[in-house]
């Protein structure tokens, strides 16, 4: 059996907790508006949308699963993968426009 005696308990207010709902709402309600507006401009939608929901993920994963609390190792791995998403992302819409 594993110990667990020495976690640590974190407590987060419900001021932190609400402000982070508040934020996830408010940029759920700017993908709807992104969505809405922009629908001419297809390529610009998606590229805004999939920005807007890694900053949704990356949020959710900092409070939520409790990222701030953990290792900064973890952090610096969140980090290099939202690069590398960002990267395949961008080069996926470079080949795209380029035909």
């Amino acid at each position: 059996m594993e110990d667990h005696s020495k976690e640590k308990q974190h407590i987060v207010s419900y001021k932190e907790n609400f402000g982070t709902w508040l934020g996830l709402m408010l940029l759920t309600a700017l993908t709807v508006a992104v969505s809405v507006a922009n629908a001419s401009l297809i390529t610009l939608t998606v590229v805004t949308a999939l920005v807007i929901a890694t900053t949704k993920a990356i949020l959710v994963a900092y409070y939520f699963m409790h990222l701030k609390f953990d290792h900064k190792l973890y952090r610096i791995m969140l980090l290099i993968i939202t690069l590398l998403f960002s990267s395949f992302m961008l080069l996926t819409i470079v080949d795209y426009l380029s035909r």
